[in-house]
């Protein structure tokens, strides 16, 4: 139970999305986006498919993103609960504005942690070499978002 209350708190200080993202890097967030945005129906146990399976590291993918999401979630939303997320566009069509290499549109669905209420955002997600920035484009919560996200501006992530 300890444990659990310390990771919760380590989960909520500003800095820790970018922690938890550096496990990755840009080549590897996008490649994640990419093979989801082309197989949008990807299931969890992909023993079902076939009982050969997929590459081990296709196997990943899902959650992968998942994690991802979750990151950004709680970069503008600390204390949101993560619901699901998926790709709306790649690449996103702002891309320009914000001279990126790569990039996608994301649509994550939370719970708000006061109010219980479901609500979703959508954030277009760039990179450029190995930095990454987001954006929100829309938050249907009456809680603001966190403008002081580090991922806000371009972040430099190191595997």
């Amino acid at each position: 139970m300890r444990r659990v209350a310390i990771l919760l708190m380590l989960l909520a200080l500003p800095g820790s999305a970018i922690a938890q993202l550096e496990f990755m890097t840009v080549r590897e967030i996008f490649e994640v986006i990419n093979f989801l945005a082309a197989h949008p129906a990807t299931p969890a146990d992909q023993s079902s498919v076939s009982p050969f399976g997929p590459e081990a590291s296709e196997t990943r993918m899902p959650e992968s993103f998942a994690d991802l999401a979750k990151n950004v979630l709680h970069c503008y939303h600390h204390a949101a609960l993560y619901q699901r997320a998926d790709i709306t566009q790649t690449p996103w069509d702002r891309q320009g504005q914000y001279g990126g290499d790569n990039s996608a549109l994301i649509r994550i669905r939370y719970v708000g942690a006061g109010s219980g209420d479901l609500y979703e955002m959508t954030v277009g997600l760039v990179s450029r070499q190995d930095q990454l920035r987001t954006a929100v484009v829309n938050d249907n919560s009456p809680t603001a978002w966190n403008r002081n996200c580090q991922l806000e501006k371009w972040t430099t992530l190191r595997p």
